[in-house]
């Protein structure tokens, strides 16, 4: 009896193991995956910075002013009219501007 009980016991403690381990990568940080909006993301202060761009074709995705943007979104008075490698154009009555992914030197 006493082999079946430390049998059991092993059992056990892999399942358990096993049980922590696969809720770990479940609830892993991914740092490739794009940031997700949320409730809370419109109570933190925005600004107009272009953090990042993930080209796509159609389906291409830029975060700009604290939000995950598409082009056609509403942003800053204007829409985002198109969305490349290092910028993204927003247009509005008053023309388009450029914002770019890194700071131009001048």
């Amino acid at each position: 009896m006493g082999a079946a009980v430390k049998q059991s016991s092993r059992q056990f403690h892999l399942a358990l193991l096993l049980a922590l381990a696969t809720a770990w990568a479940e609830a892993a940080f991914d740092p490739m995956a794009p940031p997700t909006t949320s409730a809370t993301a419109a109570a933190v202060p925005q600004d107009s910075t272009l953090a990042w761009i993930r080209m796509n074709g159609r389906q291409s995705i830029a975060w700009y002013g604290g939000a995950a943007v598409r082009v056609g979104d509403a942003v800053n008075g204007g829409r985002v009219s198109a969305i490349r490698e290092d910028h993204i154009v927003i247009s509005g009555k008053g023309g388009s501007r450029t914002i770019y992914l890194l700071e131009r030197m001048h």
